[in-house]
């Protein structure tokens, strides 16, 4: 079961695209039912018959049940770029809640060599990296290239640590600090 969702401003921004979503979804339905109706009076294959009375009113019909048909396949990508949208902004205000929700922030102590970290890398994606070096305001990760592209992140990007199967997401307070905040 997911956490609860905090009220934050990126929440409501997702939760509103995620709405504009589900909206334009039951449009694009409404719409493709409908156009589906106006083909019933062709389900028989009758042809259109040149010259005959209903020719005129055969051939408006067919043409506005090719636009319903149009508008709900607009309406389908437009429902479609509305949820992507709202997936990313969901998964930014997911990554927001957790950095908020932390009482403190991660400090350099609480990092050592070999260590798993999840972090940060642009507003929506979380990846996770193994930490080669402890620097004063960055940490350094094992890349891919061997040395050359190793990725550096700040602390502030840090979402959680995980050493020797324990994993935190907030960072560890010392006796000090505890001492100093309690008293």
């Amino acid at each position: 079961m997911p956490p609860p969702r905090r009220d934050t401003p990126e929440q409501r921004y997702a939760n509103k695209l995620q709405n504009r979503a589900e909206a334009l979804a039951k449009q694009a339905d409404e719409q493709s039912e409908r156009a589906s109706g106006m083909y019933g009076r062709f389900a028989g294959g009758q042809p259109l018959l040149v010259g005959h009375h209903s020719y005129r009113s055969a051939l408006r019909d067919r043409d506005r049940a090719d636009n319903a048909t149009r508008r709900a396949i607009e309406l389908r990508d437009q429902a479609r770029e509305a949820q992507w949208k709202a997936d990313k902004a969901q998964a930014k205000a997911d990554i927001t809640a957790r950095t908020v929700e932390r009482t403190g922030p991660w400090q350099p102590s609480d990092f050592q060599p070999g260590d798993v970290v999840q972090a940060r890398t642009f507003e929506t994606q979380v990846d996770t990296f193994r930490v080669k070096r402890v620097n004063k305001k960055t940490l350094t990760m094992w890349g891919p290239g061997g040395g050359w592209d190793d990725p550096k992140r700040t602390y502030d990007r840090v979402l959680s640590r995980t050493r020797d199967g324990v994993t935190l997401t907030e960072p560890e307070r010392n006796a000090d600090e505890r001492d100093q905040t309690d008293g």
